[in-house]
C-alpha cells in the first residue's frame, strides 16, 4: 500500500480516476438494484455519467494544486449530473472542493474537514433527507473514518472510510421498508461504494484491467443516449446528401459463418476504409462494434452480414443534422424575449407536441431512462430573457438536477425568478402547465396556487414489470403490467386494460374528481384505447377524459386525476 501522509492534487485525481474506473465496472450492477420492478433503473448509468463528466474537465490537468483541481472536478460534475443520484453525487465532490478551498495539498486533519463539508452538502442538497441511502452509507463512513484520525495516515483513512461504507450498505435494506420488501440495498449508496472502492484500490496499487475512456461507450450510447428531435423539412425533395450517414451497429459474429475466436476486425477496418471514414471498430469476444461515416450504408450492411448479425442499428442523415445544427447557430443570434417563459421536460413527440400546444415555450427531451443534466436545462436559459421563469421537471428523478440549475442559473441573473415546480409525471406537468399560461398571476402568488393544485391532483402510471418481485404486498411476475399510484406500486394483472381499471379502483375518494388525463405510451393500440375509454365511461360516467397519444417510452400510460 502507498504510504501517503500528505494528499496532493496528483494523488487525488488518481483516487478520482480509480473511482471512476471502478464504478465504470460495475454501474449496470447498480442499476439492477433499481427497486421498482420496471425498466427504469438507472442509477448506474446518472452516477457514471456524473462523475465521467467531472473527470474530463481535469483528465488531462497537471495544475499541482488540490483546490482548483478539486473545483474543475466539481464544476463538471456539476454541470453533468444527472438525476437524483447523480446531483447528490455532485454535491458530495462540491463538498470536497469546499473543504480543499485555497490548498495546494491537505494533510489527514484537511481531509477529514473537507470530507464533512461533503457530508454537510450532500445533506442539503435534499430537501428531505431519508436515511437508508446513499447519505446514509456517506455519513456513516465519513464519521468512523474521522473517529479514527489519530491513528491513520491518509491511505488509512481512505482504507477506513471504503471498509466502514461496505458494512453500512447492507444496513441499508433494513433502514427503508420499501428495501427490505425488494430485497435490495440503496443503488445510490453501492454507487458510492464502488466510487471509494476505487479510491482504496488506487492506495492499495490494486491494477484497474481498464484505461479511461472520456465517453460512454457505443453500446450504451445506443441503448441510453437519444437524438435531439431534429427537425425533419431541413431536408426536402431538393436536397443533396453531402455528409453521408452516421453509421453504427453492433455485429454478433456467427459460428456457421468465421472463426469466432480467431475473427480479426482489421478485415471489417480495411473494408469500412473503401466505404467511408471516421471509423471506429473494435472486438469484444464475439461482438464487433463500429461506427462509420458512409454514403452507401445499405451497402455496408449487406457486406458485414458475411460475418454475423446485427445485434443494433443505427443510421443518422449528417446532412440533416448539419441542416439543424446550422438551423440551431442563425437561431441563437437573437433571445426569445418574454415576461414570462415554461419550460419543461419530456419523452414522446406527441407530448411534446401537447405542451407546445398549453404555452409551454421550451421542451426539453428526457424522462425516464434519460435524466437531463444541469447543463442542459442552463443550455435552455440561454435561449431566452424573462423575469419569470417556470421549470416542469415531470419525474422526480430530474427535480434535483432542475433545481441544481436553477441555483446556478439564478447566481449570474439575480433580477429572473425561477421557479421550479414539483411535477412529478408528464400528465401532472400538462394539467400545470395550462394553470401557468392562462393565468395572469406570476411569482410567488401563482406557485402557491399551483402547489395547493397539486396536493389535489392523483398521478397514477401503467408499465410491465421488468422482474419477479414482491413489494407493498403485491406478488409481482416479470412481463406483467404494474399499476402505480402517486409512485406506489397497487396492482399486478397480465392484461394491460384490466390493470390500468384495477389500479384506478386504488384511487382513494375517486368520485370526487372531475377529469381524467390519459397519456397513452408507443406501445398502445387503438381498439385498447376505445376500450379503456369505454370502461372508464362505464364506471366513472361522470369523469371527463382527456386523451393525448403521448409516444413516450417504459411507461403505457402516465395519468392524473384533477
Amino acid at each position: 500500500m502507498k504510504q501517503v501522509k500528505v494528499l496532493n492534487a496528483q494523488h487525488f485525481k488518481k483516487m478520482v480516476e480509480y473511482g471512476v474506473l471502478n464504478l465504470k465496472k460495475h454501474y449496470k450492477e447498480v442499476n439492477d438494484l433499481n427497486v421498482f420492478p420496471v425498466p427504469d433503473g438507472d442509477t448506474g448509468i446518472n452516477m457514471r455519467r456524473t462523475i465521467e463528466t467531472g473527470y474530463d474537465v481535469i483528465k488531462d490537468s497537471t495544475d499541482d494544486s488540490i483546490s482548483k483541481l478539486s473545483q474543475d472536478l466539481s464544476r463538471g460534475m456539476l454541470l453533468g449530473a444527472r438525476g437524483n443520484s447523480g446531483v447528490i453525487l455532485s454535491q458530495i465532490f462540491r463538498g470536497l472542493a469546499e473543504g480543499f478551498q485555497n490548498k495546494k495539498y491537505v494533510t489527514i486533519i484537511g481531509l477529514t474537514l473537507a470530507f464533512n463539508q461533503a457530508v454537510r452538502k450532500a445533506y442539503t442538497s435534499v430537501v428531505n433527507p431519508v436515511e437508508g441511502t446513499i447519505l446514509t452509507v456517506l455519513r456513516e463512513a465519513v464519521k468512523f473514518a474521522n473517529s479514527r484520525i489519530s491513528k491513520l495516515e491518509i491511505n488509512k483513512y481512505i482504507e477506513v472510510l471504503y471498509k466502514k461504507a461496505k458494512s453500512t450498505l447492507p444496513k441499508t435494506k433494513s433502514m427503508l421498508p420499501v428495501l427490505k420488501e425488494a430485497g435490495v440495498v440503496d443503488s445510490g449508496g453501492a454507487g458510492l461504494l464502488y466510487i471509494f472502492e476505487g479510491f482504496y484500490m488506487y492506495f492499495e496499487e490494486t491494477p484497474i484491467d481498464d484505461e479511461y475512456e472520456s465517453n460512454i461507450s457505443l453500446y450504451d450510447q445506443m441503448h441510453h443516449k437519444k437524438p435531439d428531435m431534429l427537425d425533419l423539412s431541413l431536408f426536402n425533395e431538393h436536397s443533396v446528401l453531402d455528409y453521408g450517414y452516421c453509421t453504427e451497429f453492433i455485429l454478433q459474429l456467427s459460428a456457421s459463418k468465421v472463426d469466432v475466436e480467431s475473427f480479426d476486425e482489421q478485415l471489417v477496418i480495411d473494408y469500412l476504409k473503401s466505404q467511408g471514414d471516421s471509423i471506429v471498430c473494435f472486438k469484444e469476444g464475439s461482438v464487433i462494434k463500429v461506427h462509420v461515416h458512409t454514403k452507401d450504408p445499405g451497402t455496408v450492411y449487406t457486406h458485414v452480414r458475411q460475418w454475423g448479425e446485427f445485434l443494433t442499428l443505427k443510421c443518422e442523415n449528417m446532412s440533416l443534422q448539419h441542416n439543424n445544427v446550422v438551423a440551431k447557430k442563425e437561431k441563437k443570434h437573437y433571445k426569445i424575449k418574454k415576461n414570462k417563459v415554461i419550460v419543461a421536460v419530456c419523452q414522446g413527440e406527441g407530448m411534446a407536441e401537447a405542451f407546445e400546444e398549453a404555452g409551454v415555450d421550451f421542451i426539453i427531451d428526457g424522462g425516464q431512462t434519460m435524466n437531463p443534466s444541469s447543463e442542459d436545462f442552463l443550455e435552455v436559459f440561454k435561449n431566452f430573457e424573462a423575469e419569470y421563469v417556470y421549470i416542469l421537471p415531470n419525474n422526480s428523478n430530474i427535480f434535483l438536477a432542475a433545481q441544481q440549475a436553477r441555483d446556478m442559473y439564478v447566481e449570474e441573473h439575480p433580477n429572473v425568478n425561477v421557479f421550479v415546480l414539483k411535477t412529478k409525471s408528464i400528465a401532472v406537468g400538462y394539467v400545470v402547465s395550462n394553470l401557468i399560461s392562462l393565468n395572469d398571476t406570476n411569482g410567488e402568488e401563482l406557485v402557491e396556487e399551483i402547489n395547493d393544485q397539486l396536493s389535489y391532483i392523483k398521478s397514477f402510471e401503467l408499465t410491465k414489470a421488468s422482474k419477479n418481485t414482491q413489494i407493498f404486498g403485491i406478488n409481482v411476475k416479470k412481463e406483467d403490467y404494474i399499476g402505480l399510484i402517486g409512485g406506489k406500486l397497487v396492482e399486478d394483472n397480465n392484461n394491460k386494460i384490466y390493470c390500468l381499471v384495477d389500479t384506478l379502483k386504488h384511487a382513494d375518494d375517486i368520485s370526487d374528481y372531475e377529469n381524467i388525463l390519459l397519456v397513452y405510451g408507443a406501445d398502445v393500440k387503438s381498439s385498447e384505447k376505445k376500450r379503456i375509454t369505454d370502461l372508464i365511461k362505464k364506471y366513472y360516467p361522470n369523469m371527463e377524459i382527456t386523451e393525448i397519444d403521448g409516444g413516450q417510452e417504459v411507461y403505457s400510460i402516465i395519468g392524473c386525476l384533477s
